[in-house]
């Protein structure tokens, strides 16, 4: 132990990195900001910033191209900066357990991203653009404040697991019977007046149903014999 040494800096433990790393982690480092040399990180392929304390991203977080996982759960972000959606190449962002009121509509440019995790945030909309997300498989919006889905989510027609629980919606836009390829649907206090539509049932690759007790189930999803169905109240 170092007496009377001063603790590092959040640029100082950034620079603690050489800037041709690929793999950056700085989690549970109790920082209140990340330095805007980031940006000089251009072989970034990895960025670890889970549990800490920024409230914002610096804009040059959009230099890192290069960059496929970039993980930021457990912070106090209240808001993306523009330039998020330069990172076309991240496959995976975990964003949950922040204070994010909404997103920018460029993160419809993220075309790579296959993991979204926005649960246990402040979220009370979506922009249209996430809809853009042609690869993406998992999203998680659980514990948020949104009363609507985007009109165009049905064109995620990659998407297998949408978690959408805990939630003030009033109902579910005619457009999720277009999401060919999900499998695992959490709709559990999604909203006190949600009834699940009838067209539900068409979606032949549904196999899980997460629903509370006060939810109104279709009778066709209640007698639903084909396949691996399964309704779960919880």
């Amino acid at each position: 132990m170092c007496i009377g040494c001063q603790p590092k800096s959040p640029l100082d433990k950034l620079l603690s990195y050489p800037t041709e790393t690929t793999k950056i982690n700085l989690s549970y480092s109790l920082m209140d900001s990340l330095p805007a040399e980031i940006g000089n990180y251009s072989e970034l392929k990895i960025l670890k910033l889970f549990r800490n304390k920024f409230t914002f991203l610096p804009p040059s977080i959009g230099k890192l191209t290069k960059l496929e996982k970039l993980i930021l759960s457990s912070n106090n972000l209240i808001s993306l900066p523009d330039e998020i959606g330069e990172l076309s190449l991240v496959t995976e962002l975990s964003l949950q357990y922040n204070n994010l009121e909404s997103l920018p509509s460029s993160i419809g440019k993220m075309k790579s991203v296959v993991l979204l995790r926005l649960n246990n945030n402040q979220l009370e909309y979506l922009p249209d653009e996430i809809c853009e997300l042609e690869n993406l498989e998992y999203l998680y919006l659980g514990r948020n404040n949104l009363r609507a889905l985007p009109d165009s989510i049905g064109k995620l027609k990659k998407l297998r697991i949408l978690d959408i629980g805990l939630n003030h919606l009033v109902e579910l836009p005619q457009s999720i019977v277009e999401l060919e390829s999900l499998v695992e649907l959490h709709l559990n206090n999604s909203g006190p007046l949600l009834d699940i539509p009838e067209s539900l049932c068409n979606l032949r690759s549904l196999e899980l149903v997460y629903v509370n007790p006060v939810v109104r189930v279709p009778n066709c999803m209640l007698t639903r014999r084909t396949g691996r169905f399964s309704l779960i109240v919880k």
